[in-house]
């Protein structure tokens, strides 16, 4: 069974943009390899979170992604379950995407401090 994202909403400075196509969640790095003496060690990483959301561009007005810093990204999958990502900044603005068929997409490139399933 596949689970398909309902809802993709981000909540920065009293403000919410739904505005998202989709979003794809980064890898997750736990352990690093380490070189030691005569083996090879595994050492403890800090997680960090990353979130590349595809938002599309509204045909007025216009949001300014330089102005996220520890805002609320929250994905409400279908059945009920929510991804939330905490102290939400963003890392890169892609450039504006046109196909001529479709609205106009800009990828975002997302940082987190945290993040929590329920």
């Amino acid at each position: 069974m596949s689970e398909y994202a309902s809802v993709i909403t981000l909540t920065v400075n009293g403000q919410t943009i739904e505005d998202f196509k989709s979003a794809q969640e980064k890898e997750i790095e736990i352990n690093k390899a380490v070189n030691l003496m005569n083996k090879t060690g595994v050492m403890s990483m800090t997680p960090r979170y990353g979130v590349e959301v595809e938002y599309v561009v509204p045909k007025t007005g216009h949001f300014d992604w330089r102005e996220v810093k520890d805002g609320t990204l929250v994905i409400s999958v279908e059945g009920g379950q929510t991804i939330t990502y905490s102290g939400v900044s963003v890392l890169k603005i892609g450039q504006a995407k046109y196909d001529g068929e479709n609205e106009v997409t800009q990828t975002i490139d997302l940082v987190a401090t945290g993040r929590n399933e329920g």
